[in-house]
C-alpha cells in the first residue's frame, strides 16, 4: 500500500498532512488556541472512559445506522464544520461534500467555507448542512439564511460561542491565516517552511493562490480579493449574541435548527426551551479557549438536563470509532469530526477523506461486534466504566 491507503488509524493521516503542510498551517490545525492544552485535552478524555463487553450476542455484522432528523444514515458520525479550507486543499470543500453523500453521512459547510453553499449542495442535495455565523447586523444575518434555505438546506447549525474574535498564536507569529492568507511582509519568515514544503506550494500556486472566502463573497464589495472579502468578514463578525438574537432566527428558520457551541448544562436545557432541534456540545475544537474541558466530559451532564427524547451531538476529540462508542454510552445520539477530515482531506484530498470515513467506519463495527452490541441503538449506558 501506498499514500492515504497506508493509513492504518487518524493519526497516520495526521502525520501524513503533517509533512504535506507548511508548520505555519499545521501548526494553526494542532494547537488551537494558545498552547494546545485544549486540543490535548478534548482527544485525551476519551481514555478515561473504558466498556465492558458482552459476550454470546448476535452481533455479525453490527448495524452501524442513526437516523437524524427524520433521516437514516449510513454511519453515527458526520464531517464537522472547519473553515478555510482551501488553503489546506484546494477543492477541500468539494472533496468532503462528494465523500458525504458516497458514505451517506452529513456534511457540516463552514459558514467561512472556501466554497458556496450553493455549489456545495449541488454535489451532495441531501447531505449538506449550512453552518452559520451571524453577523452583527440581522438583516446580514437574514440574508445568509436565505441563502442556505434557497440552496436547499435543511439543517442550519448556528455556532454561538464566539462573542469576540478568537486568538490563536500561530498565525500571529506567521502573518498566515486560513481565511485571510499570508501577510507577504512577514515573507522572510516563512520563506524556509515554504521552500521545504514545495507539493504544497506548488498545488497553491497552480490553483490560483489564497482562495476566495466565497460564502461570504456575496456580500463583499465587487471584485474584492480573497484578503478583502477577510476583511469585510471580519468587519461584519463576531456579534456578541444573546438568547434574544437565538429566538429571531429561530422565528426566521422553519427548517431544523442546531445551536452549536454550547458547554454548561443551563445552556443546553435553554437551547431547547428557545427551539433548538439539537444542541451540538463543543468548545470549537480547542479552538475557543485552553482552559475549557473536554467536550466529552460535558456529555452526561447536558444529557441529565435535555429533556426525553431530546438530540444531543458532540465534537472535539474523536480520533476512532470507539470514541464514537463511548460518547453513545455517554448520551450523544450522533457525532462531528472536523481535525480527522481536515487530515484526510490535506494528506490526499479526496482518497484522504474517504480514507477517514473508512478507518473510523471499520474501527466502530469492530468495537460494536468486540463489545457485544449489535447495533447503535443498543449501546447501555451500563456498559461504561470510568476511570479517576
Amino acid at each position: 500500500m501506498s499514500g492515504v491507503s497506508s493509513a492504518l488509524n487518524i493519526e497516520d493521516l495526521r502525520k501524513m498532512a503533517g509533512r504535506r503542510l507548511p508548520s505555519f498551517l499545521f501548526d494553526y490545525v494542532e494547537y488551537g488556541h494558545a498552547d494546545g492544552a485544549s486540543v490535548a485535552r478534548n482527544k485525551a478524555a476519551f481514555d478515561k472512559y473504558q466498556m465492558l463487553s458482552r459476550v454470546l450476542v448476535k452481533v455479525v455484522p453490527p448495524d452501524t445506522r442513526r437516523t437524524v432528523f427524520g433521516r437514516e444514515y449510513d454511519l453515527p458520525f458526520g464531517i464537522s464544520a472547519v473553515g478555510g479550507l482551501g488553503i489546506f486543499r484546494p477543492g477541500a470543500d468539494r472533496f468532503l461534500a462528494e465523500v458525504a453523500r458516497e458514505a451517506n453521512i452529513p456534511f457540516m459547510l463552514s459558514g467561512v467555507s472556501t466554497e458556496s453553499i450553493e455549489t456545495v449542495a449541488r454535489i451532495a442535495p441531501d447531505h449538506v448542512w449550512f453552518q452559520l455565523y451571524p453577523a452583527r447586523e440581522f438583516a446580514l444575518t437574514e440574508r445568509l439564511i436565505g441563502q442556505a434555505r434557497n440552496a436547499g438546506c435543511e439543517v442550519l447549525v448556528v455556532s454561538v460561542d464566539y462573542p469576540i474574535q478568537n486568538k490563536s498564536e500561530v498565525p500571529q507569529r506567521s502573518g498566515v491565516t486560513p481565511i485571510g492568507g499570508i501577510d507577504w511582509a512577514k515573507l522572510p519568515s516563512i520563506a524556509g517552511d515554504l521552500a521545504t514544503h514545495p507539493r504544497w506550494l506548488l498545488e497553491f500556486l497552480r490553483s490560483g493562490g489564497m482562495p476566495k472566502m466565497e460564502s461570504w463573497m456575496p456580500y463583499a464589495p465587487a471584485g474584492s480579493s480573497p484578503k478583502d472579502i477577510a476583511k469585510y468578514f471580519a468587519s461584519v463578525w463576531p456579534p456578541n449574541l444573546v438568547w434574544e438574537d437565538v429566538e429571531r432566527i429561530r422565528a426566521l428558520w422553519k427548517g431544523k435548527l442546531v445551536l452549536k457551541g454550547l458547554m454548561e448544562p443551563g445552556d443546553v436545557s435553554r437551547a431547547y426551551e428557545v427551539g433548538a432541534d439539537a444542541v451540538s456540545l463543543s468548545n470549537h475544537g480547542g479552538n475557543k479557549l485552553n482552559i475549557v474541558p473536554a467536550t466529552v466530559d460535558c456529555l452526561a451532564p447536558a444529557r441529565d438536563v435535555a429533556p426525553e427524547g431530546s438530540t444531543l451531538f458532540l465534537d472535539g476529540g474523536i480520533r476512532r470509532g470507539s470514541d464514537v462508542v463511548k460518547a453513545a454510552a455517554l448520551g450523544a445520539d450522533f457525532c462531528f469530526l472536523g481535525r480527522a477530515f481536515l487530515y484526510g482531506v490535506a494528506a490526499g484530498g479526496r482518497d484522504g477523506a474517504r480514507r477517514v470515513v473508512e478507518i473510523v467506519r471499520d474501527d466502530l463495527s469492530y468495537t460494536l461486534a468486540m463489545l457485544g452490541i449489535p447495533d447503535m441503538y443498543s449501546v447501555d449506558p451500563a456498559l461504561l466504566v470510568t476511570q479517576a
